[in-house]
């Protein structure tokens, strides 16, 4: 009896305790679900089932929120990676780069993400500037020289301090690469300074000479014909450089009427031969020719102009040769796609450093040899635009003493949307 009592007291306990547990377990569910509800924004005595229908259905938003917002960050930061100017985001406490778009990596050392500004950039400059950015809380600008893959690079510099929403500081670094316009700048010095030193010299003859026929009208006949000569030839010089300059102006900006047609490139060589024959003789070249049948679309007259200023300029300067055979040869032939214009000579030749800038205004690699010869630094530069209005490439090599050769490529087939130009 007492075992059945003691049995029964205790099963009395556990569906006593179990009851309570129970109870405890459901108002824990009741202040779980009224929490949710709040959280959804639905009322706190909704069924349970609409309760987690509700909150899934957040969760889901949330999600789609989420993704929408790692998108965004990810096409800003392509966006921000596709611009070619250089731009950091740096932390202005710690001098961290939190962001460097791929234009400042190539800027900077390798992996600059993290690094700090002054181990990234290696300008004492810059670094100042970033300083009182910080110091001033103000915008800085300046300009700066970097080198690049061993090239030097001009860029301006902007750095803007930002005040976060959350109060987080940050500088923002802005390059802009102005290396094109201090070379066009330089180009444009240069070319200003050789067009004044090309017409001052024919000028002070001019005005020399006739400045003594003046002074002297009682001067021998042979002496005034010497320096009318003298004047004439000075003249003559001045025009050459200036209709140069104007033609090379026309071309380059394009107002110079190019009519293109389908043209024989042996007839063009053929008349240029002719042309150039007496001159040859008179410096005594021998020149020789060679054509395969090759017809481009082309205009016959600039076509005549490159190849007569090619093939005039390697009679002259291989006629200066000292010692040794001097020929020029042209030889014109094709390959599938290209008309090929080869001049080649036996003269002096060209050192390797100066290949890089024969196609410039006004370059000479020797300058006294060239004025003796009565050219104006020009044509070269023309032949190099004509070519280019073909759609053309042209290329030089050369040796010292061995001789030079210039090699012309006109497409066999021209844009159709570039017949008239």
């Amino acid at each position: 009896m007492i075992i059945f009592l003691s049995v029964l007291i205790s099963f009395i306990a556990v569906i006593f305790l179990y009851a309570v547990i129970r109870d405890k377990t459901i108002r824990n569910f009741k202040r779980f679900f009224v929490r949710v509800a709040e959280l959804v924004n639905v009322p706190d005595d909704s069924p349970p089932s609409y309760v987690l229908e509700t909150l899934r259905k957040t969760i889901t938003n949330l999600e789609d929120e989420l993704a929408m917002a790692q998108k965004s960050r990810e096409n800003t930061m392509t966006l921000l990676d596709n611009i070619v100017d250089p731009i950091l985001f740096v932390d202005s406490s710690t001098g961290e780069i939190l962001f460097a778009n791929t234009a400042a990596q190539k800027i900077s050392r390798p992996i600059v993400a993290t690094k700090k500004i002054y181990e990234a950039l290696e300008d004492y400059y810059l670094i100042e500037m970033f300083d009182e950015t910080v110091r001033s809380w103000q915008v800085q600008e300046g300009n700066v020289i970097i080198y690049v893959e061993g090239r030097k690079r001009y860029y301006s510099c902007k750095m803007i301090p930002v005040l976060l929403p959350k109060g987080e500081k940050r500088v923002v670094i802005l390059f802009h690469d102005m290396t094109k316009e201090y070379e066009l700048n330089e180009m444009r010095r240069e070319f200003v300074s050789n067009v004044s030193h090309e017409l001052r010299t024919p000028l002070t003859s001019i005005h020399g000479y006739a400045e003594t026929l003046l002074n002297d009208p009682e001067m021998d006949p042979d002496t005034r014909n010497r320096f009318l000569t003298i004047i004439e030839n000075e003249s003559a010089r001045m025009s050459r450089l200036i209709n140069d300059l104007l033609d090379l102006e026309r071309l380059e900006s394009g107002e110079a009427h190019f009519d293109f047609q389908k043209i024989d490139l042996c007839s063009i060589a053929k008349y240029v031969m002719s042309i150039v024959e007496p001159l040859s003789n008179d410096y005594g070249v021998k020149i020789s020719f060679d054509c395969q049948d090759v017809t481009v679309t082309g205009d016959q007259d600039r076509l005549i102009q490159m190849l007569l200023n090619l093939v005039d300029n390697a009679i002259k300067y291989t006629s200066l040769k000292d010692t040794g055979e001097k020929k020029v040869k042209v030889s014109i032939s094709k390959s599938e796609s290209h008309a090929i214009i080869e001049v080649s000579d036996t003269g002096p030749g060209m050192p390797q450093e100066a290949l890089n800038r024969i196609f410039d205004r006004f370059y000479r690699v020797d300058k006294g040899r060239s004025r003796k010869m009565g050219g104006s630094g020009l044509g070269l530069s023309i032949v190099k635009t004509i070519v280019d209005r073909h759609d053309g490439e042209i290329s030089v090599e050369s040796e010292l003493g061995v001789g030079t050769t210039f090699t012309v490529k006109i497409p066999l087939k021209r844009n159709e949307n570039n017949e008239n130009v």
